[in-house]
């Protein structure tokens, strides 16, 4: 535990865009302002300003963490310019981490949605919930996918609760969904096996509701950081670890208070 240091800047000021980790690399994907479709990359192992990676094939906005099994990584697409056909989309699309290039087509989720997020178990990538205009109450459903293949999302389950504007991470057997927005801010963490099928767990608690939250993870804690809370823009970083469950435990600080930004780990 700790606070956080300076690590780099990117090419630009961005908001909402999200990111995808393995050991070698970091990829931030898009954001705004101008729904973005540039990708750029970090090596973790070292400090240093961003290097661009390739196109996403539409520019978007994120929530966050997306789903990657170190090999590939999958971001869905769903808030996008009104050029692009606005803010709820169904596409996947992937990339292979080691190498840079554009974005490819993976294929869809269940449902068009936006403020989705992401996790894995390695083999699975999970999509959580998001934003959808015409069903609301479709907001709490989960979809997955097989990272090594290509192909439409399949029913997972559901969450507890309706929200959006919420985080994800995990490992091999627990992953984890936490804060975000519906009606009042969010303070629920809640988590499935992603090796099976199913209906949300209570797992604990936040330090405090907190929406725009974002998710990290190593194999066996899950982190949380920034977001906006009840009072201001948190530069709080809290963590739980993942084979317990309970409430999270503080960690640090982050050097401002953030939310709707971007955060990986290359653990």
């Amino acid at each position: 535990s700790g606070n956080s240091a300076d690590f780099g800047d990117l090419s630009a000021v961005r908001i909402s865009l999200g990111c995808l980790s393995s050991t070698g690399r970091i990829v931030f994907l898009g954001g705004n302002p101008s729904y973005s479709n540039v990708m750029e990359y970090i090596t973790p192992a070292s400090t240093g300003n961003v290097t661009d990676f390739g196109d996403l094939v539409v520019g978007s906005a994120y929530s966050g963490h997306q789903p990657s099994n170190g090999i590939r990584g999958l971001m869905h697409n769903g808030s996008r310019s009104a050029a692009n056909g606005g803010s709820y989309h169904v596409e996947i699309e992937y990339i292979t981490m080691a190498t840079t290039g554009n974005a490819a087509d993976f294929g869809d989720l269940s449902e068009e949605r936006s403020g989705v997020s992401g996790s894995s178990n390695g083999i699975r990538g999970l999509f959580w919930a998001g934003n959808h205009d015409a069903v609301p109450t479709h907001i709490k459903n989960i979809d997955y996918v097989t990272i090594a293949s290509t192909g439409n999302s399949a029913n997972f389950g559901d969450m507890v609760r309706i929200v959006n504007s919420h985080s994800a991470a995990g490992n091999a057997d627990r992953n984890i969904s936490f804060g975000g927005f519906y009606g009042s801010l969010q303070d629920t963490i809640e988590y499935v096996n992603p090796a099976s099928t199913g209906n949300t767990t209570d797992f604990g608690n936040l330090v405090n509701p907190t929406y725009m939250i974002v998710g990290a993870e190593t194999a066996i804690r899950g982190l949380m950081n920034g977001g906006y809370g009840n009072v201001t823009y948190e530069n709080t970083i809290q963590y739980v670890t993942f084979a317990t469950t309970g409430n999270a435990t503080d960690f640090g600080n982050m050097s401002v208070g953030r939310y709707s930004h971007a955060s990986g780990s290359g653990a």
